[in-house]
């Protein structure tokens, strides 16, 4: 056990759990507070819970373990489109998704589109969300088992139910203020790692001389260009189509603070992604990657190699952070697709807002459970892992949710037509021998293709509707 590094991990969650207690009250009294923390966040808070909730362990352990296998171009695809992901929706999403004054995304499509929308997106919600957990919960296995000197399947029960906990207790509001911790964490930590490792090698000139020394592999180019394109795109479209990003811009107190939040976001995911190039070299430059049995394993080889146990145990935390930030939202979003979109919104419309949030809490425990079973035996790179699921949400919902903003003549049956069009497609690709993570090359257009055919070919939507879509593009704002 790494006992300095250990303790302040322990902290740290149990910092985390408290929050967590404190906002449970609160977060209960309403469906409001539980799924969009009463529509009261300011741009500062929102900047690091959005950012935190699209920096995923993907982004720190799944980048740079990818960057040092892969090459550095696929981790310069993977960042330059992670990097896009806040700005990319706050031009085509924030402000006016916000502005439907909706608690989650099956929700616009129920009001958009209609209740067989609604009930196919929440069923997706609910399954990508949940697998969408399992990349997270691989890489809380991997440090728990590094630092608490435990078991891999021990570390990911252990800590999978200990970020479910607060979640659960305190939905958006805990959520929130938490990811506002584990954001800055996050960053700092990153730039603190990255400092230390441009002083050990006296610049970055020397840093990249010494990876590709170590690693002559670390600048080529080492998979099709579809791989790279197929993960950029991915990422790139992450915030507008991941219900666990989309439902920060309903938590905003309005569109123009969920606008500034995106902008945020994107300079605070900037800098971890500049931290993240410097940390990948530096795993390089050790030639130690095809010795560990999990090549994500090589951000923590770095850590441990830079920094002193005291900082080493804060990284760690920083790692630990960028985990519950995504798996809280995931959680979230999850137990919103069950207990508000499906529950309440067909099985039983009279339920009370207490009975509804209980709801929420159970299937956000049974979910990580889910999770956590599948996360004991997962396949490698975490990166990957992260880009399938991002594919996969990309084809579904992309184009339905861009042109059910944009394009007033789309109506139900083309968003059907889309969403199920584009999730068969993915499905079908992801079983051919195709180039690595690039589904989404094909599947996406697949998606819009179907959606405007079909839509064109069908009645328009009421002119009632198409009212509501000019005012999503209005400067008239919604509470509630």
């Amino acid at each position: 056990m790494q006992v300095m590094e250990a303790s302040i991990l322990a902290v740290y969650l149990l910092f985390m759990t408290f929050i967590g207690i404190y906002f449970a009250k609160r977060a209960h009294s309403s469906e409001d507070d539980y799924w969009t923390a009463g529509r009261n966040i300011n741009s500062f808070v929102g900047s690091f819970a959005l950012f935190a909730a699209v920096a995923s362990s993907s982004s720190l352990m799944g980048a740079v373990g990818s960057g040092v296998t892969l090459g550095i171009p696929f981790l310069f695809a993977y960042g330059f489109g992670a990097v896009a992901i806040p700005s990319f929706a706050l031009f085509l999403i924030s402000g006016q998704i916000r502005r439907a004054g909706v608690k989650t995304m099956p929700e616009f499509f129920l009001i958009r589109f209609g209740k067989p929308v609604q009930i196919v997106a929440a069923v997706i919600v609910v399954l990508s969300m949940t697998f969408y957990m399992v990349p997270q919960l691989t890489a809380s296995g991997l440090i728990g088992s590094y630092v608490l000197g435990i078991d891999y399947t021990t570390a990911v029960i252990v800590l999978g139910i200990g970020f479910t906990l607060y979640a659960a207790l305190g939905g958006m509001w805990a959520i929130t203020y938490t990811d506002l911790i584990q954001g800055a964490v996050m960053v700092i930590g990153m730039c603190v790692l990255a400092i230390l490792i441009l002083v050990d090698h006296e610049g970055l000139g020397t840093l990249i001389q010494d990876a590709l020394a170590a690693d002559p592999a670390f600048g080529e180019v080492t998979q099709p260009w579809m791989s790279y394109f197929g993960l950029f795109l991915a990422f790139l479209w992450f915030g507008v189509v991941s219900p666990s990003a989309v439902m920060r811009n309903f938590a905003s107190r309005d569109a123009k603070t969920a606008r500034r939040s995106a902008l945020g976001a994107c300079i605070l995911y900037l800098f971890v992604f500049i931290f993240g190039a410097i940390i990948a070299s530096a795993g390089a430059s050790l030639g130690i990657i095809d010795s560990l049995n999990n090549q994500d394993m090589i951000f923590i080889s770095v850590i441990e190699h830079y920094m002193p146990p005291v900082l080493a145990g804060i990284m760690l935390a920083g790692l630990l952070a960028a985990i519950m930030s995504s798996a809280d939202a995931m959680l979230l979003a999850i137990s919103a697709g069950v207990a508000h979109d499906l529950y309440k919104g067909h099985l039983n419309k009279e339920a009370s807002e207490k009975n509804v949030t209980r709801l929420g809490f159970i299937v956000m425990i049974l979910a990580s459970l889910v999770g956590i079973y599948f996360a004991i035996d997962p396949p490698q790179l975490i990166a990957i892992m992260v880009g399938w699921v991002s594919g996969a949400m990309l084809s579904a919902f992309g184009f339905p949710i861009v042109l059910g903003i944009w394009w007033k003549r789309a109506n139900m049956a083309g968003a059907l037509a889309g969403m199920l069009g584009g999730s068969a497609a993915f499905i079908i690709m992801a079983a051919l021998p195709f180039a690595l993570v690039a589904e989404p090359i094909v599947a996406a257009p697949v998606s819009a293709i179907l959606m405007i055919i079909v839509s064109l070919m069908t009645p328009p939507p009421s002119e009632t509707m198409q009212r509501e879509v000019d005012r999503y593009h209005s400067h008239i704002e919604t509470k509630g």
